[in-house]
């Protein structure tokens, strides 16, 4: 059974004795070390005027190589403005600023996805106390006719 408790700057799911509780939504809320699947970094980006997208990783620690996804969803102002105060703004830097790795910091190329005349590159950048999704905004060339 699984019992959730929600306060404004707390959230405990209790269903395990072996999970640890966090004090942010993205800090997992709850990680448990005998699930492979978690929630790292979590934003809310603006695309355009009033369009906005939540973009959320999701972690899988499996035999060979990990897998790590982002989920993309679109989603209206009014939610954009309540997940805002909980999860940030993404990072939107332009071609010239992509995120380069250093000592303590890690970084990783998730994946690209498409929006009017821009490709967004979204790379996961972690050092030991923050985990942060960056989108690199890269327009597209005009084609030629």
């Amino acid at each position: 059974m699984v019992n959730i408790v929600n306060a404004p700057e707390y959230q405990i799911i209790d269903n395990d004795e072996s999970c640890q509780e966090y004090q942010n939504i993205t800090d997992n809320h709850k990680k448990c070390h005998d699930d492979p699947i978690s929630i790292g970094a979590a934003c809310v980006a603006e695309l355009a005027p009033n369009v906005f997208v939540l973009l959320v990783e999701i972690e899988v620690e499996v035999p060979g190589e990990d897998i790590e996804e982002v989920l993309i969803i679109r989603i209206t102002p009014a939610q954009a403005a309540e997940l805002i105060r909980s999860v940030g703004r993404c990072e939107i830097v332009g071609p010239d600023e992509i995120p380069t790795p250093a000592p303590g910091r890690e970084v990783n190329l998730i994946c690209p996805f498409l929006f009017g005349r821009n490709v967004f590159l979204v790379f996961d950048v972690e050092t030991s106390t923050t985990d942060e999704l960056v989108l690199v905004r890269v327009p597209l060339c005009p084609i030629v006719g």
